[in-house]
């Protein structure tokens, strides 16, 4: 995993010893002395009263993101102060995040982040981080290629994918040059990027833009400069999504809050990896993005070969070869802009049909392999070797 957002509800969980590197520099208030607006803005949408955000000078070491939130609590006339703590693990570790972290990690990062916070006067007792609520994290894994593969190769193939089931309501985002490659539906986003690059890349231009000396430093040691590491991150950005998508996976009730502590369950960040992944390449719809064919031709025949084995009646040969035109159609333009150009001219009541048809075509060209780059991520990720310091001096 990389980046976590952690929330420590007060009171009596954290103290602050020096106020004054907060802006506005931190001050604390009873229920008296609110002022009517601020009492009366809790049956608003607005969640806080006041901001602090943590400004204390550059660190020798890593310092997470810290902000305060005011607050009033729902059923009491108490104010209440939440503290937010966002950091990346492996950086907060190593300085970067071509090195990975695992479940056998907590104690390593719980003391590193309790160090971290002391040296900028907050106080948080370890037991206090472990059960500290979880509102945002990405899950991630790295990924060294061969010279055979390239990241661009890879990301214009998946460039081709959609997440959502049936409303067309994914979006993408392409940054540095094509570099960068983000889908996202609501607060879910799967982001794929090239690390060695991204690294490599000015401050204002990085996908990852915290201390980008030090990540560089370690590519440069290591001779990484020419090497290209793809990096899969899976990011959930919403407390409430982030119990959906974790609690489903332990087995509990879907309220049940998630804490930093879960997030070091042997196999969780494997089993989410893998799933999520597997979830994207194997709809109905993407397979028909990221298959492999060498020639229309080829393609065309293995389809009849599937649908006369079905069925040799003439709405059969149709299906085929309705099969073939979208097969060949998401192969060549993606899923996205072929959905947009069908529900243009046709029922935008009703895409479930169009569905319906993907999921025809894409069991008629079952028995096809994903494409070679696909090939060689999928088994990568189901090996999931750990990235380490001995894997880099090894070289890729």
């Amino acid at each position: 995993m990389d980046t976590i957002i952690l929330k420590v509800y007060g009171p009596n969980k954290f103290q602050f010893r020096n106020k004054s590197l907060f802006l506005p520099e931190l001050t604390c208030r009873a229920y008296k002395d609110l002022t009517t607006t601020e009492i009366q803005s809790r049956n608003s949408s607005r969640p806080y009263l006041r901001k602090f955000v943590l400004h204390a000078k550059p660190q020798d070491e890593y310092l997470p993101k810290v902000e305060v939130f005011e607050t009033l609590a729902k059923e009491s006339d108490k104010v209440i102060y939440i503290l937010k703590i966002t950091f990346s693990a492996p950086k907060l570790l190593y300085w970067n995040s071509l090195q990975e972290v695992t479940d056998k990690d907590k104690q390593s990062i719980i003391y590193a982040l309790k160090s971290s916070l002391v040296k900028v006067g907050i106080a948080v007792e370890s037991d206090v981080i472990e059960n500290a609520r979880i509102e945002a994290v990405h899950f991630c894994k790295n990924v060294p290629l061969p010279k055979t593969i390239t990241m661009r190769e890879i990301l214009a193939e998946l460039a081709k994918v959609d997440i959502n089931k049936v409303v067309d309501v994914t979006d993408r985002i392409w940054k540095n040059g094509g570099r960068v490659l983000q889908i996202f539906s609501g607060t879910i986003e799967y982001t794929f990027y090239d690390k060695i690059s991204d690294s490599m890349r000015p401050k204002n231009k990085r996908s990852d833009k915290s201390h980008i000396d030090h990540e560089r430093a370690i590519v440069e040691a290591y001779k990484l400069q020419d090497k290209e590491v793809f990096r899969y991150e899976y990011r959930i950005k919403k407390t409430q999504t982030v119990r959906a998508k974790i609690n489903k996976l332990l087995g509990r009730e879907p309220k049940t809050p998630v804490v930093f502590n879960d997030l070091f369950t042997p196999s969780l960040h494997k089993n989410i990896i893998l799933q999520t992944w597997h979830g994207l390449i194997q709809r109905p719809e993407n397979q028909l993005a990221l298959f492999e064919t060498t020639n229309k031709l080829g393609l065309l025949l293995h389809i009849f070969g599937k649908a006369r084995k079905q069925s040799e009646s003439g709405h059969s040969m149709n299906n085929a070869f309705i099969s073939y035109g979208i097969a060949t159609a998401i192969k060549d333009h993606g899923v996205k802009e072929i959905r947009g150009v069908v529900n243009e001219g046709w029922n935008k009541d009703h895409p479930e049909r169009f569905t319906k048809k993907i999921k025809v075509a894409s069991g008629l060209i079952d028995g096809l392999p994903y494409s070679n780059n696909i090939t060689f991520i999928d088994k990568a990720l189901e090996r999931f070797e750990l990235i380490s310091l001995a894997s880099l001096q090894k070289g890729i």
